[in-house]
C-alpha cells in the first residue's frame, strides 16, 4: 500500500473516531440535563460572529417549559423584530443541544464545552469552513440559574 493511501485512511479513521467522541460526549451531557427535571431558568446568552448586533449582548433570556418567556438585551430593552431572529434558535438549552449536534455533523470544526453540574452546553465554537473567512461563529452561555 502506498504512503499516502495510508495516511489518508488513518486520517479518515482519526476523524470518524473524533466525531463519534464528541456525540457521545454530547448524548452523556444531554442526559445529564434531562435528569435535572429543569423547567424553569435563566441565562445570559452572546453570540459572538461577524454580526450587526453586537451592542446588545449578552441577552438575558427566561424560558419556561421550553419556550422563551422573555429576552432581553444588555440595553435593557426587549430583543424583538430583526434581531431576535439571531437569537432564537440558541434562546433555550434544547436549542443549544440541537446546534451542537447540528453542528458537529456539518461543520469542519467545532469546540463543545458543558457545564460539570447541569451538563448543558456553556460554549460552541463553530467554524464551517476552516479555510474561508468570516464564517466562524460561537455562541457562549453564562449566569445560569434554575427558576422556580
Amino acid at each position: 500500500m502506498k504512503k499516502q493511501t495510508l495516511l489518508f485512511i488513518v486520517l479518515i479513521a482519526s476523524l470518524v473516531l473524533s466525531a463519534c467522541g464528541a456525540g457521545g460526549e454530547l448524548e452523556k451531557n444531554r442526559e445529564k440535563w434531562d435528569a435535572q427535571g429543569i423547567g424553569h431558568y435563566r441565562f445570559e446568552l452572546t453570540v459572538s460572529c461577524f454580526c450587526a448586533f453586537m451592542d446588545i449582548m449578552p441577552v438575558a433570556v427566561e424560558v419556561k417549559d421550553g419556550k422563551v418567556v422573555s429576552m432581553t438585551g444588555a440595553d435593557g430593552q426587549p430583543v424583538s423584530g430583526e434581531s431576535r431572529q439571531y437569537f432564537e434558535e440558541a434562546a433555550t438549552i434544547e436549542g443549544l443541544f440541537a446546534l451542537a449536534a447540528k453542528n458537529l455533523k456539518e461543520a469542519e470544526q467545532v469546540e463543545v464545552k458543558y457545564d460539570a453540574a447541569y451538563g448543558f452546553p456553556t460554549s460552541i465554537v463553530v467554524d464551517m469552513i476552516k479555510l474561508a473567512v468570516d464564517d466562524e461563529i460561537s455562541y457562549y452561555v453564562g449566569s445560569f440559574k434554575a427558576l422556580p
